[in-house]
């Protein structure tokens, strides 16, 4: 087993993946009935009228089946890991920092030594041989960056978290295998790229091309046309459409509080893009790096690229003001 890895502590219950309409020639077009190519495939004749959209709402989304029946299997001994204990965040438990099983399925229990599991550490399972994992965090969670990244043996993933849970950056990345992922909707955030390479992510973008997983649009590289975010998501991750050189225009509801820095990073023929009144992140010029064309509209006044880094200041202060 390569060493210090940390073991995850993620598991079970509801993903929360939802999809939303992308594309569409005016940006109205519901998610039903709204192809790949952001073209209305439901429409009958050459009229204008679309069917309502039947897709569940981002308040009430798809829940998706563990693939095992995770009740009927034991949590993994304590001898398979190494950890140690450690305070973070104002949070006192054990990090995993090896995985030492023999690999297979592992339920991962929430306490060891008598303390919480409060993180899975980088690249603790990436070489461990574990097909199926199940964790069920009890108190505050971070799930490293690339903690099962390059697992290749993983076929799915079980997580619960709660609302101190965070699954990081390139968590899952590059398990070339996982087709099966599970996470609980109190999950309270996910970075970036944490599915990237893996056929789970791939077989979402093509049921729709607009994944979202707890109210976060995790990526939107396949989006065409003019992107309007559903309402109900709260955040747009990090290279979430990065690279996307076929949506020519933005539109965000009130409901979203941040968009992360790069999400919209050379998309260059993104040129039209409406931010809400409310949001307090917007990734500066960052988040739409390489897109020099474009025109962002907030609070009725636009701005240019070049004005980026003035529109993240205004937001971002006008979001400390309102802080009590």
């Amino acid at each position: 087993m390569k060493g210090k890895r940390i073991l995850s502590i993620v598991l079970a219950c509801l993903l929360s993946v939802s999809v939303a309409a992308c594309g569409g020639k005016n940006g109205k077009d519901e998610a039903k009935g709204v192809s790949q190519g952001g073209q209305d495939a439901s429409q009958e004749g050459g009229g204008d009228e679309r069917e309502e959209s039947d897709t569940p709402s981002v308040w009430e989304p798809e829940k998706e089946e563990p693939a095992l029946d995770w009740s009927a299997v034991e949590f993994a001994p304590e001898e398979d890991f190494y950890f140690y204990g450690k305070k973070v965040s104002g949070s006192t438990g054990v990090v995993i920092v090896e995985y030492l099983g023999e690999g297979g399925v592992v339920k991962i229990p929430s306490t060891l030594g008598g303390e919480p599991v409060i993180m899975i550490d980088k690249n603790v399972f990436s070489e461990s041989g574990v097909t199926d994992v199940y964790f069920e965090a009890e108190e505050f969670v971070y799930i490293e960056p690339y903690a099962f990244a390059e697992c290749t043996t993983l076929n799915s993933v079980v997580i619960k978290g709660n609302e101190k849970t965070e699954i990081r950056d390139h968590a899952f990345a590059d398990c070339s295998n996982l087709t099966s992922v599970v996470l609980s909707e109190e999950i309270a955030e996910i970075w970036e790229a944490v599915f990237w390479g893996t056929p789970w992510l791939e077989n979402k973008k093509q049921e729709a091309p607009l994944v979202i997983v707890n109210r976060t649009v995790i990526d939107a590289t396949l989006c065409t046309g003019d992107l309007v975010i559903p309402d109900g998501i709260i955040k747009i991750a990090r290279y979430a459409a990065w690279e996307n050189e076929n949506i020519t225009s933005l539109t965000v509801p009130d409901s979203v509080q941040r968009i992360e820095v790069a999400a919209f990073g050379k998309c260059t023929k993104l040129t039209r893009v409406s931010l809400p009144d409310g949001i307090h992140t917007m990734g500066g010029v960052y988040g739409f790096a390489g897109d020099e064309d474009i025109v962002i509209t907030h609070m009725g006044i636009e701005y240019t690229y070049e004005q980026l880094e003035e529109l993240d200041n205004k937001v971002w202060m006008a979001h400390l003001n309102s802080l009590p």
